[in-house]
């Protein structure tokens, strides 16, 4: 069937709209190259899936959007992006569309084009049925054949589904890769900040993590803190004074996180990316209170942040919502330096083994099976 694949022509819609979605992206897009290169990629995406050969129909910033009610104060232009895309695509009549995450934006992409093309669909990144609105799941149905997670504990929301789904694992468990020389140089009193990716995250959580710094700096002098930013522009957005306390970068969280014995994150893939680089961390989480107070009662979870929920259980402090305040950061920071490190690095690198299911290469052999 991959030799039949090899020699065809193909034209693949992908579309992601977050930052981490147009990581996932590129890799896939370089493996399914490494199948097929004569493969044409149309759809949306960011600088690194453009460089993989994409041609996006719009800036995927426009649709980068997250929680409830924040989709909706900018509902108007992003039907409008939708229907232009969905236009746009039934004209090209490509022969498989692919959403990565953005499960509110691609799902009903991928409904109109498997109702008006008859197309196999592909989402890349369950949506979060595992946590919250398993019901969804039988209106995806008619959505998508294929689902590829990222995470084990999500495949058993689909038993039952006549959704596909396959567990590919994560590409940063092979993306990150640090040495036992590495882990054990690791500069004992440095603690990396990362309060987000997006200028709302930024905006909700900045503050209160370098009051948290600053506190933790009165309490043990000899801290020093880390803090890389994914975006310069982002620094404005700060309004605590940070000179003295805080070494600011830019771009470089990987490599940040590789050397800080402990990390303060706002939840979210930077989470893994710390644990993989053998980091514990203090997640913290605050939305929207609308957004979480329709949220709340349809939980289905009780913890939140991804180490804990792969480890399938609390192996690190999360502070949700009005929990996350300086008192309790400063107090999470005490409870992760309590704690044998050594115990840190065997469960670590359990979760490493247990992402390292495929990934890329896994996803983009059984994208293509669908096809034949």
């Amino acid at each position: 069937m991959i030799d039949t694949i090899q020699k065809k022509n193909i034209k693949i819609a992908i579309v992601a709209g977050e930052k981490s979605g147009d990581e996932l992206g590129a890799p896939l897009m370089q493996s399914l190259k490494s199948i097929n290169p004569s493969i044409q990629f149309i759809g949306v995406g960011g600088s690194k899936m453009i460089s993989e050969g994409l041609d996006s129909f719009f800036d995927m910033n426009e649709i980068s959007v997250m929680g409830i009610i924040e989709p909706l104060l900018n509902l108007r232009k992003l039907l409008r992006l939708r229907k232009g895309l969905k236009d746009y695509l039934l004209e090209e009549r490509p022969d498989i569309f692919i959403g990565i995450d953005s499960p509110d934006f691609n799902l009903p992409v991928a409904k109109f084009l498997k109702q008006n093309c008859s197309l196999k669909t592909v989402q890349y990144v369950s949506p979060s049925v595992w946590a919250w609105r398993q019901g969804r799941i039988k209106s995806m149905e008619k959505s998508i054949d294929l689902v590829l997670t990222l995470f084990p504990f999500e495949g058993s929301a689909y038993k039952g589904s006549k959704i596909r789904e396959s567990y590919v694992g994560h590409p940063l468990a092979y993306k990150i890769d640090i040495t036992q020389d590495e882990i054990q140089t690791k500069r004992n009193n440095t603690i990396a900040l990362l309060p987000g990716s997006r200028k709302s995250e930024i905006l909700s959580m900045g503050d209160v993590i370098i009051q948290a710094a600053k506190k933790l700096k009165e309490i043990n002098p000899n801290y020093e803190f880390l803090m890389p930013l994914s975006n310069k522009d982002h620094l404005s957005l700060f309004k605590e004074d940070m000179a003295g306390l805080v070494q600011v970068s830019y771009g470089d969280s990987q490599e940040i996180l590789m050397k800080s014995k402990i990390s303060i994150i706002t939840s979210g893939t930077a989470t893994l990316e710390s644990i993989l680089s053998f980091t514990p961390c203090i997640a913290l989480y605050r939305t929207n209170w609308l957004s979480y107070l329709i949220i709340k009662p349809l939980l289905k979870i009780d913890s939140f942040s991804l180490p804990n929920l792969i480890k399938g259980q609390k192996i690190l402090p999360e502070l949700l919502q009005a929990e996350v305040t300086v008192n309790n950061i400063v107090n999470s920071v005490e409870t992760v330096e309590d704690k044998d490190f050594v115990l840190y690095l065997k469960e670590f690198n359990q979760i490493k083994e247990n992402l390292r299911a495929g990934g890329a290469e896994k996803a983009s052999k059984e994208i293509l099976q669908i096809l034949n």
